[in-house]
Order: C-alpha cells, then structure tokens, then sequence
C-alpha cells in the first residue's frame, strides 16, 4: 500500500492533469461556439431542416461540453479538498 506522500503526488498530478484537460473542453466549447455563431449567420433565413438540426446538435454538443467542464471542476476541488486532508 503507498505512503501518505505518494497518494499525495498522484492527487496532485490527478488534479494537474484534469485542469489541462478542462482547459482543453473550454477550448472545444468556444470553437464550436464559434463554428455555430458563423452557421447562423449564413444560414439564417433558410427554413431547411437540416441547417437547424446542425445548429440544434452543435447547441448540444456545446452543452454538454460546458457539463463536462462543470462536473471535471467539481472534481478538481474535491481532489484538492481530500489532498488538503491527507
């Protein structure tokens, strides 16, 4: 069984590691936000299904990579809050 100081390390790294990953889904989330804000402007006006079903699936994919984001946060802090403990 590993000592205190390693399980403290790989918390740490844990912690360090879903940090860069949320900065990553924060980077995916404004891309898309991006890709749709641009969608809308040149499809707007046309009454196509398909455009607004894209547009309804990138508003999607945007949310739930913004849940994604919340839940990874949660996470972080209660890792550090259980790294402060131990």
């Amino acid at each position: 069984m590993p000592g205190v100081e390693e399980v403290k390390l790989h918390v740490a790294a844990s912690i360090d590691e879903v940090d860069r990953a949320v900065v990553g889904i924060r980077g995916c989330s404004d891309r898309i936000d991006e890709a749709l804000n641009r969608l809308r402007i040149i499809v707007a006006g046309s009454a196509h299904p398909r455009a607004a079903e894209a547009i309804m699936r990138f508003e999607a994919a945007r949310e739930r990579l913004d849940e994604a984001r919340t839940l990874a946060m949660a996470g972080v802090e209660a890792a550090q809050a259980y790294h402060a403990m131990i």
